[in-house]
């Protein structure tokens, strides 16, 4: 019998996911001209509260460009039948609707998102930037986001 659609992250991954956040939140940080990163850390091991990274890459290193050629190379690095947690941290210009009814240009905000090999969804969340790449205000809390296939 399959397993029944669980709509919710796993209550670790949000521990995680508010840990990691604060350290981008925190004052003092400036994120202009930041362009991605991924991180891949063992899900066991951060349960424990270990943060050590299987992989951890930025925008372009190693000829990774997207983020299906990362998780399969974090794969390829952990062990066999590991559960993975997958980091993505990247700036966003989200677009919204402006009175004309155009898409214009928002604040630039660092996208977060995060997710569990195994589980269908995920957390999703965002800082939101000033001009010069400081957070501004406090933290929204994340949306649950749901991946196909796991």
């Amino acid at each position: 019998m399959p397993d029944a659609f669980d709509p919710q992250p796993p209550q670790q991954l949000r521990a995680f996911y508010d840990r990691f956040s604060a350290r981008y939140h925190a004052p003092g940080v400036r994120l202009s001209g930041f362009k991605l990163r991924w991180i891949a850390l063992r899900s066991g091991e951060l349960d424990q509260g270990i943060e050590r990274a299987v992989l951890d890459l930025a925008w372009g290193e190693e000829l990774v460009t997207r983020q299906a050629q990362f998780v399969a190379r974090a794969r390829e690095e952990a062990p066999e039948g590991c559960s993975l947690t997958f980091v993505e941290v990247g700036l966003r210009r989200p677009l919204r609707c402006a009175d004309g009814g155009l898409l214009a240009p928002a604040t630039v905000v660092l996208a977060i998102s995060m997710w569990r090999s195994g589980h269908p969804c995920g957390l999703l969340g965002r800082i939101e930037l000033d001009a010069e790449g400081r957070p501004m205000g406090s933290a929204q809390a994340p949306l649950p986001l749901v991946r196909m296939g796991g």
